[in-house]
């Protein structure tokens, strides 16, 4: 293989990787998504640490689609907890073997 020839491959697998790793994000935060109580939230680390600071056990929260949900305020965080660690650790794994795939 010519080194013209071995440029343009570790350029096409730079730029497939970029591309695999960008959808697998776009993925994983689709993922993020977990039904309760009759509405969809998205789990993020705001959202955790908002209901891990918020005193009353009961309360109302806006889901993805605007809409008011009443919650189990530890109820909620639990699961979102639980959902956020398993995505994320989903993640990790998908985009190790990105990383691994591109190294060969």
């Amino acid at each position: 293989m010519s080194d013209l020839e071995q440029i343009v491959t570790q350029i096409r697998q730079a730029t497939d990787y970029q591309v695999n790793k960008r959808i697998l994000r776009e993925k994983i935060l689709t993922d993020l998504h977990v039904p309760y109580a009759g509405g969809l939230f998205k789990v993020t680390p705001e959202l955790i640490a908002f209901l891990s600071t918020w005193d009353s056990d009961e309360l109302f929260l806006e889901d993805t689609y605007q809409n008011p949900i009443k919650i189990q305020r530890t109820e909620l965080l639990e699961l979102c907890r639980q959902h956020y660690q398993m995505v994320m650790n989903t993640w990790h794994v998908q985009h190790e073997e990105l990383k691994r795939i591109r190294k060969l």
